[in-house]
């Protein structure tokens, strides 16, 4: 009798802390193709692999698109579970726990199609005037590249921000600048959604992967340890590429399993 009212009680604790862990809330912003509002709710690939990846794992997921700064805020501080797509870089190490990788995309320059600015190397860039989305990871990339012309004694780009990329090639196609930098899919979309024959690219910078954060203040170890190992076995299952496929995208590849461990 003892050993039976001993395991119902541990079984009444295993359900509720499963219980306890079992909803997540992840925030995301509007960022098409990646991630969209559609009839009022959060859309796009990474909604629907995130969400395949809770039903598969048995999590109740909620989601909600937010502006950038607040979605990384709610999440930074632990009143919400994760981000999604997100690039990496070490400031969000610090407050986010990352998928294993999701997709493949790629950062580069835009401009005017009378304008001859085109990036090759950092010579290239020297005093242009560069627009770019902020706060971003792009943002962090192209100061990256403004500090090492400095360092290199090249003429530095001058930056412009925006908060959204709408804005951006509308200030690029009426000559406030000479280059946008941003994410391609997403300009490229822009660029045929805006009907935009003035603007055209104007040098690749570097491929990008996209991943999914969870918040390090908000998610259990163990939930994070669960959820990248179900988003391992929908990438071993092809259906993350089956996903991304609908959406024209590519997924990124599995590293080792070593490297995907929070």
């Amino acid at each position: 009798m003892i050993k039976s009212v001993s395991g119902y009680l541990c079984l009444l604790l295993f359900l509720s802390i499963h219980s306890n862990a079992a909803t997540l809330e992840f925030k995301t912003t509007q960022l098409p193709p990646f991630m969209f509002q559609k009839d009022g709710l959060a859309a796009g690939p990474g909604k629907d692999i995130v969400e395949e990846a809770c039903k598969q794992e048995g999590l109740d997921c909620d989601f909600e698109i937010l502006p950038w700064r607040r979605a990384q805020h709610e999440v930074k501080r632990g009143t919400a579970s994760g981000l999604f797509m997100v690039g990496k870089n070490e400031a969000r190490e610090e407050w986010l726990h990352f998928s294993p990788p999701i997709l493949k995309t790629g950062y580069g320059f835009y401009s005017q199609t009378h304008n001859p600015a085109h990036y090759t190397d950092l010579p290239s860039l020297a005093g242009l005037c560069v627009i770019v989305n902020s706060p971003s990871n792009m943002y962090n990339h192209l100061i990256s590249i403004q500090q090492e012309m400095t360092s290199r004694q090249i003429k530095p780009i001058r930056i412009i921000t925006t908060t959204n990329f709408t804005t951006a090639i509308k200030m690029l196609n009426g000559g406030r600048c000479d280059l946008l930098f941003g994410n391609i899919d997403v300009v490229n979309m822009l660029i045929k959604r805006l009907g935009l024959l003035s603007v055209r690219p104007a040098g690749f910078h570097e491929q990008v992967i996209y991943y999914i954060g969870l918040s390090k203040a908000a998610v259990p170890y163990e939930v994070v340890t669960a959820f990248n190992q179900r988003i391992i076995q929908l990438h071993q299952q092809g259906k993350i590429k089956a996903i991304l496929a609908a959406y024209d995208m590519t997924p990124a590849e599995l590293p080792s399993l070593n490297a995907v461990n929070p």
